[in-house]
């Protein structure tokens, strides 16, 4: 995954992440980290398929503009509940996330990765053949 746990805390705080992963039937305000891991998966797949045109994924190392956006992602994902939806600026920050990943899909932004060309860098074709079932001397004669 692009991002974790402590990510999403570092970034919306603690009672925000204990709100968006806790269900309405627990009495105890304890974050749920199993329900935010889920929604980092779904964000960093999400990702992978805009990189993976470009880039070898998953990434190696990860820039800090894909925790980010993994972040938002998750986010985003964590207040569709059954009970709660997601702010204005929810909404907003993760089309601005998506454009992005467009962005770098279409080649418009690169980010710094490993690109996928860069792999099995080759010199041209290569192709192996039989030896020849013909020769001057085989053909004497005919």
């Amino acid at each position: 995954m692009y991002a974790t746990v402590a990510n999403m805390v570092e970034r919306f705080g603690n009672t925000e992440m204990v709100r968006l992963s806790m269900p309405d039937d627990r009495e105890t305000e304890t974050l749920d980290p199993a329900k935010i891991e889920v929604a980092l998966a779904d964000a960093t797949a999400l990702i992978d398929g805009y990189l993976r045109g470009r880039y070898k994924v998953p990434l190696a190392e990860v820039p800090k503009d894909i925790v980010r956006a993994a972040c938002v992602l998750a986010r985003y994902d964590l207040a569709k509940g059954e009970h709660t939806e997601p702010t204005e600026q929810m909404r907003l920050e993760r089309k601005e996330v998506i454009t992005w990943l467009e962005n770098i899909a279409k080649g418009l932004i690169s980010i710094e990765a490993a690109s996928a060309g860069n792999f099995g860098k080759s010199n041209g074709p290569r192709f192996s053949g039989r030896p020849a079932t013909f020769s001057d001397e085989s053909l004497k004669g005919w």
